[in-house]
């Protein structure tokens, strides 16, 4: 079997376990494009095929093309990456002007900013509402993955070019490298050649494998954290300048000494894989580049081996939160590089460390058994009743079991589910419901719904769906001036704010600007 054929099957195998309505892969080496393969369709609908000139959203890979456009800009003189943020920007002024961040740590996420509320659909008006924002770390002491920095270095790329971001991005990386059919904002323009994007049907609870879809909607962007849109063969390009170190079939995008600044990870104490927009792995004694993107409705990965001499786009439809698209993607780059095949990787019942998952768990009142049944798949059972568990691609499991398929599940030496778990049934009001505990949603695409929990006297955020919702369940801690930081960690920059409790629950919340109202349906029904 050769290779597109070996491709084609794993891209069918994926589709047949995991709700991906169509794919594009590219796969190159320094000379080209070696295979070109698709599977499914750019509209599910209609069954429209993807073609070669079928575009998609893809997300924060286009954070890779702000770095390296930042990177061309400081080759032509008009960007140090070391400068303050307000030598651009002058309305910057975080902390009261203190800590200084620069366009470095922007770059890298080691600048203390929020990830992003996404409460507001424009970037100038997104980054002038950081102007006096607060930070907890020192610039350049902690990693925090932060949409909002990659914002503002849009608006320093206008501000230095006096042009778009769009044409600033044209003009030095799309056209350069040949990507005639993509573009660096996504606008309705672009709707007829651009492939379809699909959501789950259900935003508040964990989608299962095979969980229903609907079309995503569609919305303009140019914000520099997700602004371009590309064909699989032409972010196949971008994977070649990256192979060539900055050149492309003789054309150098950017200078070699810049090019190695780039992908220069960030010092201790940051301890972090991140450069500037993009992640350096060391992979089996091989140095790879990888960036994965999301968007309401897409899910993309870019992964090079620069000692290999290979890299991959894999480009799809699939909800934007689908993270096993990133596993599917560096399993293709391996197997271009020799690797065996094996769908099983993305078999949905096949849980990852199974056996650890294995025993009884939770109180005589509500209690769960955990059994394997071979082959790393595992059964939960509830009263009487039986159900399995998937993995959901992202390290927590889900259930079909109907009393256990409202939250993740996830074990952290105890089993996690939503509330106090397994413990008592979390629809029963008790007079120790905290005030905030409940089901919370918005009009915002990217983080639409999400619950507040108690576990063990503490509140927890957990999220069903959303692109930017996080997985890992954050702790929600009471400060002193009232408000809640999202996450343990003392140097996290997000945060909650309770709003009115006329009746002992809460009726909205504030996320970092974006607020949330208290649903009518305060939990999940089976």
């Amino acid at each position: 079997m050769d290779r597109h054929d070996v491709l084609s099957e794993l891209a069918e195998r994926l589709r047949a376990w995991w709700p991906v309505p169509g794919i594009a892969i590219s796969v190159v080496d320094g000379t080209g494009e070696s295979s070109f393969v698709t599977a499914g369709f750019a509209n599910a609908e209609s069954q429209a095929p993807i073609s070669r000139r079928t575009r998609f959203e893809i997300g924060s890979v286009s954070k890779t093309f702000t770095a390296f456009l930042l990177g061309i800009l400081a080759d032509e003189g008009k960007a140090d990456l070391d400068a303050a943020v307000a030598d651009h920007l002058p309305w910057f002024a975080p902390n009261g002007g203190s800590r200084a961040i620069t366009i470095r740590h922007l770059l890298q996420h080691t600048s203390g900013l929020p990830a992003g509320a996404d409460a507001m659909p424009d970037a100038a008006a997104r980054g002038y509402a950081l102007r006096h924002a607060r930070t907890w770390a020192e610039p350049g002491e902690l990693f925090h993955y932060s949409n909002e920095g990659y914002n503002l270095l849009g608006l320093i790329v206008e501000q230095v070019t006096g042009q778009s971001l769009a044409d600033a991005m044209a003009e030095r990386l799309l056209r350069p490298l040949g990507m005639r059919d993509s573009a660096a904002r996504i606008v309705h323009e672009d709707i007829a050649e651009l492939a379809t994007g699909y959501r789950f049907l259900r935003d508040d609870r964990p989608p299962l494998p095979s969980a229903p879809l609907a079309p995503a909607g569609f919305f303009e962007y140019s914000a520099a954290d997700g602004n371009v849109l590309a064909t699989a063969s032409d972010l196949g390009l971008f994977a070649r300048m990256l192979l060539g170190q900055g050149t492309l079939d003789g054309t150098r995008i950017i200078g070699p000494e810049r090019f190695r600044q780039l992908l220069t990870l960030p010092a201790d104490p940051v301890d972090s894989g991140y450069a500037c927009g993009v992640d350096v792995e060391e992979v089996g004694g091989h140095t790879w580049l990888t960036h994965a993107g999301g968007m309401v409705g897409y899910r993309s990965y870019l992964a090079v081996d620069t000692d290999g001499g290979h890299g991959v786009a894999v480009l799809t439809n699939a909800p934007g939160e689908c993270q096993i698209i990133d596993r599917f993607a560096r399993h293709v780059l391996a197997v271009v590089q020799g690797a065996p095949a094996d769908p099983a990787l993305f078999d949905p019942e096949r849980i990852p460390d199974a056996r650890r998952y294995v025993g009884i768990h939770g109180t005589a009142e509500r209690r769960i058994r955990v059994e394997s049944t071979g082959d790393g798949r595992l059964s939960l059972t509830s009263d009487g009743v039986t159900g399995r568990l998937y993995d959901s691609g992202d390290g927590r499991l889900v259930c079909d079991h109907p009393g256990w398929s409202a939250y993740h599940h996830s074990w952290d030496g105890r089993w996690l589910y939503g509330p106090e778990s397994p413990g008592p049934d979390p629809s029963t009001p008790t007079a120790s419901r905290h005030p905030l505990a409940g089901h919370y949603r918005s009009y915002t695409p990217w983080y639409p719904a999400f619950g507040i929990v108690q576990r063990a006297g503490r509140l927890h955020m957990v999220a069903a769906t959303g692109v930017e919702a996080p997985c890992d369940e954050p702790e929600l801690v009471p400060l002193d001036d009232g408000t809640y930081r999202i996450g343990a960690d003392p140097r996290l920059p997000e945060r909650l704010t309770a709003g009115p409790a006329p009746d002992g629950a809460v009726l909205w919340v504030d996320v970092d600007g974006c607020r949330y109202t208290r649903s009518f349906r305060d939990r999940p029904e089976p």
